[in-house]
């Protein structure tokens, strides 16, 4: 059976293992939502910019899209769990406890790192639209990274602990 291009496309790409993010943002009523994310890059250190990519046909589109101020918190390698949940649209909320606002946006309390964003710049290329954000402030803990590669979550030790 002949793979489609996409399909190829998405399997040569998983070769490349990434750390996994839950992006977070306020709704318009006040409810945090968040999403899974594997597509985070650091773009600038002066000033401190990073980068996701938002598929154009996510059901959380207008949600992240048009957010001002946004979170990222860095997964560790025992909260699989969160990244599974927040990858499905219909468990996007995050609930009451889970999170705090972190210098103005919406942080997971979990992680290993967690960064406070605030959009800098909106571009779109072909069906992803590209949010750069001005990290206003940061903050790391240790542990253990959650990884995605080849299709399954794996763990990245701290190589400080040992």
């Amino acid at each position: 059976m002949d793979v489609e291009p996409e399909q190829a496309f998405r399997r040569a790409m998983s070769a490349f293992a990434t750390g996994v993010t839950i992006v977070s943002a306020a709704r318009e009523d006040g409810r945090m939502s968040g999403m899974t994310v594997n597509s985070i890059t650091s773009v600038s250190l002066a000033p401190r910019l990073l980068l996701w990519c938002l598929g154009d046909q996510s059901e959380r589109y207008d949600v992240f899209a048009n957010a001002e101020h946004w979170g990222i918190t860095i997964l560790s390698a025992e909260e699989e769990s969160l990244a599974v949940r927040f990858a499905r649209p219909e468990r996007e909320s995050i609930e009451s406890g889970e999170a705090e606002l972190f210098a103005g946006a919406p942080v997971l309390r979990a992680g290993v790192a967690q960064f406070a964003c605030r959009t800098h710049d909106r571009r779109v290329a072909g069906d992803h639209l590209i949010i750069i954000g001005e990290v206003t402030d940061f903050r790391v803990k240790p542990g253990s990274a959650l990884t995605f590669y080849r299709g399954r979550y794996g763990r990245a030790d701290d190589p400080r602990s040992t």
